[in-house]
């Protein structure tokens, strides 16, 4: 028996995956899935999205945002933006963390938005196994 793994952001809808375990990146923690859970509904924050397959292979994404809804051995995942881990560029990630930490803020709410930015920039580079550079403005 497996779990069925559907992943939609606005801007796509991945293939379903079947699965044997996943760790969602709830608001407030790791929440784990295997077949047979109970029905349940999450807030997810920004973070790791682990799918383990029956084959031994795992599928990584940097996920932001959303809910998970699990039922009947679904995992319906709705999310503000999901990055398979394997599609995150270092180098470009890493400019534009750097534009965003070298850039001219006029007022909070400006500067609170690059901050959010750059952290879901830190957590793409981190499902990626990449290093974060040290950022002064909005690290």
């Amino acid at each position: 028996m497996a779990l069925t793994v559907e992943i939609i952001t606005p801007e796509k809808s991945l293939d379903a995956m079947e699965a044997v375990h996943v760790t969602l990146p709830a608001h407030d923690g790791e929440a784990g899935i295997r077949t047979g859970h109970a029905p349940y509904i999450c807030q997810l924050g920004e973070g790791i999205l682990h799918i383990k397959h029956s084959n031994n292979a795992d599928d990584t994404f940097a996920l932001k945002g959303g809910v998970a809804q699990i039922q009947n051995d679904k995992v319906l995942i709705l999310a503000e933006s999901v990055t398979a881990t394997s599609d995150v560029t270092e180098a470009d990630l890493i400019k534009r963390l750097k534009e965003l930490d070298s850039a001219t803020y006029e007022d909070g709410a400006a500067l609170a938005q690059a901050k959010a930015e750059a952290h879901w920039i830190e957590t793409q580079l981190k499902s990626a196994g990449k290093n974060i550079p040290t950022l002064e403005q909005v690290g």
